[in-house]
């Protein structure tokens, strides 16, 4: 058995690289985490007939002889798959775009520096001949976009740009993209950033100006990461940290925002668990 599986809170890039993976690996399984990101789930709720996959509590482990791992290289970013001992365990393919150390030892692996790591795959599809329907194009522009900020974020390459094209040659639907990929911002996020910016503080460190902030949520709250760029837009600051405490459920959320590209906040967040870009 071959199955396909990406990182836990996954986010466009990570759900339509998995599904890109399906098409190059047509006998794998895709295996996507409890934890999906709202508009993701929303997506793939919508067009399930088009997009199966399963829970990994579904997946027989000890029969998988293949696991092709894609948008992560670290092995505690995985849910519920089960680390293999040494010398055993199936062969491990690994597709990523992060620069971050690896703790995945692949027998094989396609890792480059691009903005996001569908892009890889629709430059393969578009190399080998594989065709896509229409949807499948969309949810992969999707990837491409989320993580590039429209190519506009400074981790954006050329090659996302032709993985766009081509992808818009296949009637990828803008129109679907923009509506899933739009933040939520209303009441309940408004009123997170005017208390944040009600407490906010600015420190400076080595030569950098950075706020941390924490504040308090009850229950789910979606768009906290937009709620941190403007708050860190607001405060004009190199880079702004959101804590987000919900004492109801017992945990807390950090989202970093960073507009310099020597404050690296994806180091900070691989620190605390976590993981991101540079921005």
């Amino acid at each position: 058995m071959e199955a396909i599986v990406t990182h836990k809170n996954t986010d466009f890039d990570a759900a339509a690289a998995a599904f890109a993976a399906q098409r190059l690996y047509p006998e794998a399984t895709v295996v996507l985490p409890k934890s999906l990101n709202p508009n993701v789930r929303q997506f793939l709720s919508i067009h399930k007939d088009f997009f199966p996959w399963s829970l990994p509590r579904e997946i027989e482990w000890e029969t998988v002889n293949r696991l092709v791992v894609v948008d992560t290289n670290d092995w505690k970013r995985l849910e519920d798959v089960p680390f293999p001992g040494e010398g055993a365990g199936p062969e491990i393919h690994l597709w990523d775009h992060h620069r971050n150390p690896a703790t995945i030892e692949p027998a094989w692996e396609h890792c480059v520096a691009v903005g996001a790591v569908t892009t890889l795959f629709a430059r393969r599809m578009e190399e080998q001949g594989i065709s896509i329907s229409p949807i499948q194009a969309t949810l992969f522009l999707a990837g491409i976009y989320e993580d590039t900020g429209n190519l506009t974020f400074p981790s954006t390459t050329a090659v996302d740009a032709q993985a766009v094209a081509f992808l818009l040659k296949r009637k990828a639907d803008v129109e679907i993209v923009n509506t899933f990929l739009r933040p939520a911002y209303g009441p309940k996020q408004k009123d997170v950033l005017f208390d944040m910016i009600q407490n906010a503080e600015r420190t400076k460190l080595n030569g950098y100006t950075v706020s941390v902030n924490a504040c308090d949520i009850e229950g789910h709250t979606e768009g906290l990461a937009l709620v941190v760029e403007m708050y860190r837009d607001i405060l004009n600051v190199d880079a702004a940290f959101g804590i987000f405490r919900d004492g109801g459920r017992k945990r807390a959320m950090v989202i970093g925002r960073s507009a310099v590209d020597d404050l690296n906040v994806g180091s900070v967040m691989r620190a605390l668990g976590g993981g991101g870009h540079p921005g």
